[in-house]
């Protein structure tokens, strides 16, 4: 799977970065084991220094066979961002894997259906 990670007006330390990994990217391959997957990570601050409730998590999967899923949540703090994030995306994923598998099989014997692979 491969991820891409960029700071929108902040630096990306080490500790965020692995805080990413662990909490959002480790669930997200969980779901979706597919070596074309893509995951495209932005960690915004839009009020910089002012404060406030301006630190962004928009995170794009990009599957083989589904559409693009996008999700983004503002929180007060970057930590909280990507926790919602997952959440968020966790359930989506599951529901669109979810119809692709019903799809795949839809309309088949069921003698069939045991031998259609399952993403």
């Amino acid at each position: 799977m491969k991820v891409l990670m960029r700071g929108v007006h902040l630096s990306l330390s080490d500790g965020l970065k692995s805080y990413v990994q662990e909490h959002l990217v480790d669930h997200i391959e969980r779901l979706c084991d597919d070596e074309a997957a893509e995951i495209d990570i932005a960690l915004v601050d839009t009020n910089g220094p002012k404060g406030g409730v301006d630190k962004e998590c928009r995170v794009t999967v990009r599957l083989p066979g589904l559409a693009g899923i996008h999700v983004s949540e503002n929180t007060e703090t970057l930590h909280q961002a990507i926790d919602a994030v997952r959440d968020r995306l966790e359930t989506t994923l599951k529901r669109s894997l979810e119809r692709r598998r019903d799809v795949a099989t839809q309309g088949l014997p069921g003698d069939l259906e045991a031998k259609v692979p399952t993403y």
